[in-house]
């Protein structure tokens, strides 16, 4: 452009001329526009990232409470719950027609070898749970099948270890020690006889121990140590012999 002043020629965004000094009144008055849209944008964007930065709290302030709220009302459930469970007023607590119908269920269940649901019916129609109070004349029985499921719950962890990649799961201290609480209860009613051959089974064929030692952990008293070719460490003993039994 050419300078009002002296006529000479300079770039349109110059605020003044090189040569005389002149104001490019038309680069000042841009210039200035330039500075309040930059002013406004500034004052625009502030007010934006507060808003968002507000609603952001806003939105995550709700969803924190919600999951609280449904931790809350989850807690209580629970513990609603096991207060009525055993609670004289607990459906659990079961009489009259009820009670002798679970009974002959229970009678039913043990005639035709389905222990594990006979002992599940007892125990969640009895609010003493494994004392079976509401079922004396079972509860002998009872007990044997739930020593026994604590075994069979050792066993079943084991084949889903060996599932997971390890060939060798082997026969674990807390395994012993269920197999020796089940092996010194007391009784010897028929349902004891078929579940402890089913546990010999267990520690001859799945673990590898012999006659003589599974003889021996029957004679130990709960508690008392038992060992495997002079090892206490059982795990080890039966994991080797599973590899050679795997390995023939």
């Amino acid at each position: 452009m050419k300078c009002t002043n002296c006529g000479a020629d300079f770039a349109s965004d110059q605020l003044k001329c090189p040569y005389c000094g002149t104001v490019n009144e038309h680069a000042l008055k841009l210039a200035k526009e330039l500075q309040t849209y930059d002013e406004a944008y500034e004052k625009k964007r502030d007010e934006l990232l507060e808003t968002g930065a507000n609603q952001v709290l806003r939105h995550l302030t709700f969803g924190l409470g919600i999951v609280f709220l449904v931790i809350a009302i989850v807690s209580f459930g629970f513990v609603a719950f096991f207060q009525y469970r055993f609670s004289g007023k607990s459906s659990y607590e079961v009489t009259g027609a009820r009670l002798a119908q679970n009974k002959e269920k229970i009678s039913q269940y043990l005639d035709e070898g389905q222990y594990i649901r006979a002992y599940l019916l007892a125990s969640t129609t009895d609010p003493t749970g494994e004392h079976f109070a509401n079922y004396p004349e079972y509860a002998a029985e009872l007990n044997d099948i739930y020593n026994y499921s604590l075994i069979l719950v050792g066993v079943l962890q084991s084949m889903d270890s060996m599932n997971e990649g390890d060939n060798y799961a082997a026969l674990q201290d807390t395994d012993v020690i269920s197999i020796q609480i089940f092996y010194s209860s007391g009784g010897d009613s028929a349902v004891k006889e078929e579940l402890t051959r089913e546990v010999d089974g267990y520690l001859k064929n799945y673990y590898r121990l012999t006659d003589e030692e599974i003889e021996t952990l029957k004679t130990l008293k709960s508690g008392k140590q038992f060992t495997l070719e002079g090892s206490a460490d059982i795990e080890e003993v039966t994991k080797r012999r599973m590899e050679a039994y795997f390995e023939e």
